[in-house]
């Protein structure tokens, strides 16, 4: 269903739907609007839906919660678990699609001065950069277009991506 690391965004209608397509997103969560559903196939967009109605292509859940779907019969591929940095591997190795939130897993973002916009694109690249490294199938960011080049970037030096172009050195 995922080829690759996936960008994850959360959208509100479908003109937000398109412009976080066009910017690299292969998700977008519309929590629980069916009718954003309908909207964005109705456009035709090239996306996976996440959300909680049936619907929705992927379904995003903690790991208890995730066990549990399992045991109603909800395919694991379509069971997206959120977890924390610290138990990517361990997650992916059990076999289920996981999901980190850069956005949200910044360390350290209780005190100390506020970060410009830059500096906070840039902390988010880089966990998104561990995060794949580590296993993670879908990175959730509201900075699509920058964390999709992070990514990719990574996907390329691991080998699992054709890089974007290369240049041979030897004449």
């Amino acid at each position: 269903m995922l080829a690759g690391i996936a960008v994850l965004t959360t959208v509100g209608s479908v003109a937000a739907a398109t412009e976080a397509v066009a910017a690299g997103a292969a998700v977008v969560d519309v929590g629980v609007d069916e009718t954003l559903v309908t909207g964005i196939r109705q456009a035709g967009l090239d996306v996976l839906i996440c959300g909680s109605g049936p619907a929705a292509h992927l379904s995003r859940y903690d790991l208890p919660e995730a066990l549990r779907a399992a045991q109603r019969g909800v395919p694991r591929e379509r069971i997206l678990i959120q977890v924390p940095l610290s138990t990517i591997e361990t997650a992916t190795a059990d076999g289920w699609l996981c999901l980190v939130d850069v956005d949200e897993a910044e360390p350290g973002t209780g005190a100390g001065a506020p970060r410009s916009a830059r500096e906070t694109i840039a902390r988010a690249g880089a966990i998104a950069t561990v995060c794949a490294w580590l296993g993670a199938s879908v990175v959730a960011t509201k900075h699509v277009r920058e964390i999709r080049r992070c990514l990719d970037m990574t996907e390329s030096i691991r080998g699992t991506r054709a890089p974007a172009w290369a240049v041979r050195g030897l004449g």
